[in-house]
């Protein structure tokens, strides 16, 4: 089996900008500001997109195919992957670990990191609490002003890179264009919808806050087509991690009998096996089965390497 190219899921939230469908040459008039690129997760499911399994629902494939893609994770899900596009502030979330999850959701832990593609002058993320007041958070959750209230606004450009932990209040800013990489939950808890009127979920959204959760980001630059080619470590979390490689014509890796998520986040790249092979435009995922050992990525490009952390390893 092959590197798999997945058909991305898109919607169309109140706050969509136009980068998604610049990228990807989509037109019409439905702005596609959320792709979900890589999902397991209950109506999000993404479908294999060419190749022998073309057509195949991910989840289905994966209970055909476990120990080929999965390798030795007992995981039921896969690592995350969506694309933002904020022309407005998203609203702000916070979501729940594990042990609330499964308590209340049967759900998983979503814990989630963005990588920046792009960002407008001055833009930034809203990241973490400016108080530990929990009673002054629940104020101002009341008149729908936690955001402006409450919120760290974190400046963010290019090439940024931040984990934001379970039990983080959090949310995208308005010009900020972004990757996620995610743990395998899904579960949300809008605090703050700017006035929106849309549903928030105040009670368990408090129940999950963790106001000393203030996340700073990792800054690895715009990528530079003439830097030298390296790796490094972009976030680490108990639940995945993710690398930023910079990829000057190709460079090899092994998968260490996991899976592995490619994705393009600047250039563009190709993913070579011995069973196949598939093309990685900019703002792309493929999942990369177990199975296949070792490697390559051709281009000149930066690339996420993305994986599922076994029990007890932080890399």
């Amino acid at each position: 089996m092959g590197p798999l190219l997945l058909r991305p899921n898109y919607i169309s939230p109140v706050w969509s900008g136009p980068r998604i469908n610049e990228a990807r040459g989509m037109t019409g008039d439905v702005c596609h500001g959320e792709s979900f690129d890589v999902s397991v997760h209950e109506g999000l499911v993404n479908v294999v997109e060419g190749g022998p399994y073309g057509g195949v629902p991910l989840d289905e494939l994966i209970r055909e195919h476990r120990a080929e893609i999965m390798g030795d994770l007992e995981d039921d899900g896969i690592v995350q992957v969506l694309v933002m596009d904020a022309a407005d502030n998203l609203s702000v979330q916070v979501h729940p670990d594990e042990a609330y999850a499964q308590a209340h959701e049967g759900d998983h832990e979503k814990t989630e990191s963005w990588y920046i593609l792009a960002a407008n002058p001055g833009a930034f993320i809203y990241c973490g609490t400016i108080t530990n007041d929990v009673d002054v958070i629940r104020a101002a959750a009341l008149d729908d002003t936690v955001g402006e209230k409450c919120c760290r606004k974190v400046p963010v450009s290019e090439g940024d890179f931040v984990l934001i932990p379970a039990g983080t209040l959090h949310a995208l800013g308005k010009g900020v264009f972004a990757l996620e990489v995610g743990s395998l939950g899904f579960k949300t808890y809008r605090v703050c919808d700017w006035g929106r009127g849309r549903e928030l979920h105040v009670k368990r959204g408090f129940d999950v806050l963790r106001t000393d959760s203030r996340p700073e980001p990792g800054h690895f630059g715009a990528f530079d087509a003439q830097a030298p080619a390296s790796v490094r470590r972009g976030v680490t979390h108990r639940l995945f991690v993710s690398d930023v490689v910079d990829v000057r014509g190709g460079w090899e890796a092994r998968t260490n009998g996991r899976y592995e998520v490619i994705s393009c986040v600047a250039g563009r790249a190709r993913i070579c096996t011995t069973d196949g092979m598939v093309e990685l435009p900019f703002t792309r995922s493929a999942l990369v089965p177990a199975s296949v050992g070792s490697y390559s990525i051709e281009g000149t490009c930066r690339v996420l390497r993305s994986y599922a952390t076994r029990p007890g390893e932080t890399s």
